[in-house]
């Protein structure tokens, strides 16, 4: 028997179900757009080298791996930040810089499904490459933020945490934890929010921390506000320092709401070097909406050429289940302008005809390629949710006219063909006005 499903964690997409998919692509290319990214489009196959030594951490071990026909080690990509990498560095000297970059990926990951969670899912990425200045994560933040208002959700919606992967690092030398134990504590303290406390002591003191150290650590993560950080030991740090004129520029661009301070965000990954922030529901029933940071020295590691760099990924998964969840939420009707059928046939060729004349006005249209009676075929236009339906009968051919009917009055009325087109234009602007 055929298997119905897909392979575990992957997902089919179903003509509605694509709808909701398409609204999210829809406004993540016009944020986009708006902010002046240009896109780009990278292979879903990566050599296995790009992506492992760029991973180096518990992202490693979910690739999804195989060989070619001829031996080569590739894989599927579980994000799309190196590929971004290997094209920029790929005759740089024809790339303008700072460069701005958006794609919208399709990555894989071979890990634990849950909530939000898949082992395939879309990811709209933008990246600004070779730019220092602050105002590269504030322009980012802002056309993450832009994304968000076309799908209808505000600061009371969604709310973006953020932090500074050497205000962390600071914390850490202050504790006495060296600078090469800091990336295996990082991972630890990534998964504050997943395991209890005492899971995360334990795994603390696994990696080497003592017990009060530990519960220093997790006191000063508690810090959750840019008060509490300028009155605490960091707070006249220079990382401490970018994270104040972040905020100032959000309240310049009036999107400061969004925003609030988390010592608690840490991101996994091994190469952010400075700002990062992940986005969560208020309520915080999901897992984060999207998340990023600045990785200022991954150019230098697997290119070889200093570009500072920030970057957001944001994925499909979680938004769409958002935005499911909302009171009122509804996905729109698989629905086309204009249903077409013929009552037998020999008047197929005069159906096929006045469907192409409507559509050369730009007018949505159905053929209904299999004749049948007349009923039958209303019901299977008021099913494909048709504004109008046109109907060729040998009577009405004979008189080069059909027979156009309004779905939802159930009114109709003999049209000629060659008016036909007008009056379907005319009945559907009614019916947008109403």
């Amino acid at each position: 028997m055929l298997e119905t499903n897909p392979p575990k964690g992957l997902r089919d997409f179903f003509p509605r179900d694509l709808l909701l998919r398409d609204r999210v692509f829809s406004a993540w290319r016009s944020a986009a757009e708006l902010h002046g990214f240009l896109r780009y489009e990278a292979p879903v196959v990566e050599s296995y080298e790009l992506l492992a030594r760029k991973a180096g951490e518990e992202i490693t071990d979910q690739i999804y791996v195989f060989q070619d026909k001829s031996g080569r080690k590739l894989a599927l990509r579980p994000e799309v930040t190196p590929s971004l990498v290997r094209m920029l560095s790929a005759g740089a000297g024809q790339h303008l810089f700072p460069a701005k970059w958006w794609t919208i990926a399709q990555c894989f990951r071979y890990e634990k499904m849950g909530k939000g969670r898949r082992r395939e899912h879309y990811q709209w990425n933008l990246d600004i490459v070779g730019a220092a200045s602050i105002l590269a994560e504030a322009w980012i933040l802002h056309a993450a933020v832009t994304a968000l208002g076309r799908l209808g959700l505000g600061s009371d919606d969604i709310h973006v945490h953020v932090n500074h992967r050497q205000l962390l690092a600071q914390a850490l030398h202050e504790l006495g934890v060296p600078e090469d134990g800091h990336p295996a504590i990082f991972l630890i303290l990534d998964k504050k929010d997943k395991i209890p406390e005492p899971a995360l002591v334990e795994m603390l003191l696994g990696a080497g921390m003592a017990a009060p150290l530990c519960r220093r650590l997790l006191e000063m993560m508690r810090i959750g506000s840019l008060d509490e950080l300028q009155a605490s030991p960091l707070g006249q740090s220079a990382p401490a320092g970018q994270l104040y004129q972040l905020f100032a520029m959000a309240k310049s661009l009036e999107f400061d709401k969004f925003l609030s301070f988390d010592f608690g965000i840490v991101r996994g990954l091994a190469y952010y070097t400075g700002v990062i922030f992940e986005a969560y529901d208020v309520p915080r029933k999901f897992r984060a909406v999207f998340g990023g940071g600045r990785y200022d020295t991954l150019f230098q590691r697997l290119a070889g050429t200093d570009r500072p760099a920030v970057g957001l990924g944001f994925g499909d998964v979680v938004i769409g289940e958002i935005l499911a969840s909302r009171a009122g939420f509804t996905v729109p009707a698989l629905a086309v302008d204009v249903c077409v059928g013929s009552f037998d046939e020999s008047l197929t060729v005069d159906a096929f005809r006045v469907a192409s004349q409507l559509q050369q006005r730009g007018i949505k249209v159905d053929l209904a390629v299999a004749v049948d009676k007349p009923r039958k075929f209303f019901a299977y236009a008021s099913k494909r949710g048709a504004a109008l339906a046109v109907f060729v009968g040998p009577d009405e051919i004979q008189r080069q006219s059909v027979m156009l009917r309004n779905m939802q009055s159930r009114e109709q009325r003999e049209v000629a063909i060659a008016e036909l087109g007008a009056n379907v234009l005319q009945e559907l602007k009614g019916r947008g006005e109403g």
